[in-house]
């Protein structure tokens, strides 16, 4: 089983939804190890100091049709209600408290933000913000340029949409490279200011050789941008998808 790598909780890839949204829904369980999914329970729950499950909200039944960062600001601040357990103490605490906070704790692994009286921590930036700065990791992307242009996007792994652009290029760029893709978390990447980034985030970095930067810039147009159709001028911009150094 794959988990998302920079949270302190254990969550599986299979709530994408949950964190793209920031709504984690009735029946969901989480626990605080990976060491949780061990096919053997005797041995697993060994390890398990705290785990949870979410009673409220009730499973939704339709797909939201707005932007992703929309819903997610709708429902951070959000009604939700879990029962914590405690695995060493063998003790239950029924939660009531915000989805932000729930997915701040499973980012940052502290429980006290559960309660109320506390600051509300504030929604991570996305990875559209992430895009305007790549800018700032310009120094990271020359140290891996060895015969051609780098293209530097930002990535998105609660994203489906980011994902799959992620993969595309990818496909598409691959005669090209002349070494491995570059994945790196934003801090280093080099990017300011990336503890106020959501842990879903990444930077990746393509080296590219035998094309030159016009046609590299032609190429990443090919692969993201779309046309309206009837528009009377072209919309694209390169520092709305990613930068080449």
């Amino acid at each position: 089983m794959k988990f998302f790598s920079n949270f302190a909780w254990a969550v599986p890839l299979a709530f994408t939804d949950a964190l793209a949204t920031c709504r984690f829904e009735e029946g969901d369980v989480l626990y605080d190890t990976p060491k949780a999914y061990r096919d053997d329970w005797s041995e697993a729950v060994k390890h398990i100091s705290l785990s949870l499950q979410v009673r409220y909200p009730a499973r939704a039944t339709g797909v939201e049709k707005e932007e992703e960062r929309s819903i997610i600001e709708k429902n951070w601040n959000s009604e939700i209600h879990f029962d914590l357990y405690d695995h060493q103490e063998k003790k239950k605490t029924a939660i009531q408290t915000t989805q932000g906070r729930l997915y701040t704790v499973l980012w940052k692994g502290d429980i006290s933000l559960f309660n109320r009286d506390s600051n509300d921590p504030p929604i991570p930036r996305g990875f559209k913000e992430v895009t305007k700065r790549l800018p700032e990791v310009k120094e990271k992307a020359i140290s891996y340029k060895l015969f051609g242009p780098v293209f530097v996007m930002a990535r998105d792994l609660s994203n489906r949409t980011s994902v799959q652009k992620y993969e595309k290029i990818n496909q598409e760029l691959l005669k090209y490279l002349s070494d491995k893709v570059r994945i790196l978390e934003p801090k280093r990447a080099g990017l300011n200011n990336w503890e106020v980034l959501a842990p879903t985030i990444d930077i990746a970095f393509f080296p590219t050789s035998n094309i030159e930067h016009e046609e590299l810039e032609a190429l990443v147009k090919k692969v993201f941008y779309m046309p309206t159709k009837g528009a009377k001028r072209d919309g694209y911009r390169l520092n709305n998808h990613g930068a080449i150094f």
